[in-house]
């Protein structure tokens, strides 16, 4: 069929099209023989319709087509390079891994093939969400692996819709910002080589040989976790549940608003994508899909041209190579860029499970902030261990994993607290369960924005492995069954996210002074040991007392936080209160609850905290 075609549109990348005609542009040298294969959505077998665009509809680096007389909703298509066929890398649809980590499509060489997908969206109802960074509560999860440990049969597990129906579930939480693992189209299936024997043992077929060598299939590993090359523009297919991936998501997004939640988006930049392409991506991620942030991943990311974008003004940015001079100071009206390092989690873990941290370390990490740049905190993440299995594992056990346990971080300074692996054993149960209450306390009185990774609310685990990127199973999965054995854990979690969501003293957007400058009789904050005042700093002390003064933050509540990790009972001071005001006793991880139903008045001018324990107290 002869088509009229003529050089196209420059100014939009990848397939747009009208009623009676569609335009292609697509980055192309002009020396380069290029085509347009469009392929009937109807006939799966046939040849595509090949289209040459000449080089004369060139402009710079770009080549351009507008092909009338062509309806681009019958049809999809791909890109002739040099007789090489390679897809659009600004489709918003991908088309051929519709079922998740299908092997058969490898087999049949099928290839991948782009369409341009109509994503119009009705947004009414959404709320215009923009959390403070001071009110941030953030939760990380896994698209797949949040709902597929869902029993067998329960509609939707591993998909947008899946997550939707568990969004009262982070809400009660108390989660604001969910930060989303790669939910843009990327392959799952690596394929695996195989080791070859000697070659005196190699087997050599013979035409008169009555035995035939079996042909062997190409054997698999998931990438579960999805990082690495993707196709940016376009939401994974076999992440929904439906057959637009496009509307779902945005359902799943806008429902998120509804519920004051935000949506931040894990992008991994890898293979020197330029910077140009990666704001548009960003862009792009904004306006069609109303995202509010990213965490951006991979080396050489354009920070500034990222800043700089007006578009972007308002978008949250997590980054592990940002420090405070490259943020402009006119981000402090509305502070949107976050370190996100493991700078927290080493100090805290290293105290908590008794080894050789310093409680000056932990102090530091506690009050750090920023006016202009903010810092996520958080104890356990995707790579490394759970936080269940941090103090029931001393050694990664990623043998399931096929690298011979050479994988994942090898030094994840946890405790198994006398076995390794779970136990019968009520004390080591009992020890277990205080470490992560005390980690847990660490992570939400700091001042830093606290990150909970998916299923740590109730003692997910992991069975010890800490990279789980190809473990698309119950290792890798959220096992919600955990749920109903750990209620009293989720209950302490999301009384430690409401006290510190009513306490603003411990999230203030400046850093502390730790010293008096509004003459209200305390500083900011203050350190205290065995006497109230005195902090002779020795690097060898666990024990250390954290008061807050709550009138700086507008409060009239102050709140003292007492750290034991040595392993005898410390008696903490209490400075003397103001006026009639008293000191009462609120939580305490040595207790059954922790968090006393009512609170204690404490009458004595210090607090005997036990050894391994945290306690929260008020003075009012």
């Amino acid at each position: 069929m002869k088509r009229n075609i003529r050089q196209g549109d420059f100014s939009r990348l990848g397939a747009s099209k009208g009623k009676a005609w569609a335009n292609f542009c697509l980055l192309c040298r002009k020396e380069a023989d290029c085509k347009v294969l469009l392929y009937e959505r109807n006939d799966n077998g046939g040849q595509p319709e090949e289209i040459e665009i000449p080089k004369e509809f060139s402009k710079g680096n770009l080549r351009a087509v507008r092909i009338d007389d062509l309806d681009l909703s019958d049809f999809d298509y791909n890109f002739c390079v040099d007789g090489k066929v390679v897809a659009d890398v600004y489709a918003n649809r991908i088309v051929g891994r519709e079922l998740w980590a299908d092997e058969s499509r490898k087999d049949s060489k099928q290839e991948l093939r782009c369409r341009l997908e109509d994503n119009h969206f009705s947004w009414r109802g959404e709320s215009a969400v923009e959390i403070p960074r001071k009110d941030m509560v953030l939760y990380k999860l896994h698209i797949r692996g949040f709902t597929k440990g869902l029993p067998e049969g329960t509609p939707d597990r591993g998909t947008f819709r899946g997550l939707m129906k568990k969004l009262s579930y982070l809400q009660k939480l108390g989660v604001t910002s969910i930060e989303l693992m790669p939910i843009y189209e990327f392959e799952e299936l690596i394929p695996q080589a195989e080791s070859e024997p000697p070659e005196y043992s190699r087997w050599k077929s013979k035409k008169r040989d009555k035995v035939r060598k079996p042909l062997k299939k190409p054997q698999y590993k998931i990438n579960y976790w999805g990082y690495g090359e993707g196709m940016y523009f376009a939401p994974k297919a076999s992440y929904a549940a439906s057959d637009t991936p496009g509307q779902e998501l945005k359902e799943c997004i806008l429902q998120m608003h509804k519920r004051g939640m935000e949506c931040i988006l894990e992008m991994d930049f890898c293979g020197g994508m330029p910077g140009a392409q990666m704001l548009q991506i960003l862009k792009y991620w904004v306006e069609e899909y109303h995202v509010d942030g990213f965490h951006l991943q991979g080396s050489n990311i354009p920070l500034s041209l990222l800043l700089e974008d007006p578009y972007l003004g308002r978008t949250k940015l997590l980054y592990r190579e940002v420090t405070e001079y490259m943020v402009p100071e006119e981000e402090k009206a509305f502070p949107r860029v976050f370190l996100d390092t493991d700078e927290f989690l080493y100090p805290c873990r290293k105290l908590v499970s008794g080894l050789d941290g310093t409680i000056w370390g932990m102090a530091d990490q506690m009050r750090k902030q920023n006016q202009k740049l903010g810092y996520i905190n958080y104890i356990a993440d995707n790579n490394g261990f759970t936080l269940v299995d941090l103090f029931t594992y001393d050694y990664r056990h990623n043998e399931a994993n096929g690298e011979n346990n050479q994988d994942g971080p090898e030094w994840n300074f946890g405790s198994n607290c006398g076995v390794e692996g779970d136990t019968n054993s009520k004390n080591i149960q009992k020890i277990r369960e205080r470490r992560m209450r005390n980690a847990i306390a660490l992570l939400f009185l700091a001042q830093g924005v606290p990150m909970l990774m998916s299923g740590d609310e109730d003692c997910n685990s992991q069975q010890g492995n800490n990279n789980a990127y190809c473990q698309d199973n119950q290792i890798g999965w959220k096992d919600w069954s955990q749920s109903r054995r750990s209620k009293g854990f989720i209950k302490y979690v999301k009384a430690m996210v409401d006290f510190r969501k009513s306490h603003t003293v411990l999230r203030l957007d400046r850093p502390m002074r730790m010293m008096d400058t509004d003459g209200y009789g305390y500083p900011d904050l203050s350190y205290h040991e065995e006497n109230a005042w005195v902090t002779p700093q020795r690097f060898d002390r666990k024990a250390l007392g954290l008061l807050y003064c709550g009138r700086y933050a507008k409060e009239t509540e102050d709140v003292y936080v007492g750290f034991n990790f040595s392993n005898v009972i410390r008696k903490l001071a209490l400075p003397k209160q103001r006026g009639r005001r008293k000191w009462y006793l609120y939580m305490d991880t040595a207790g059954k609850n922790s968090f006393l139903t009512e609170v204690e008045e404490l009458t004595e001018a210090w607090y005997p905290l036990e050894a391994q324990s945290v306690c929260i107290i008020i003075g009012k």
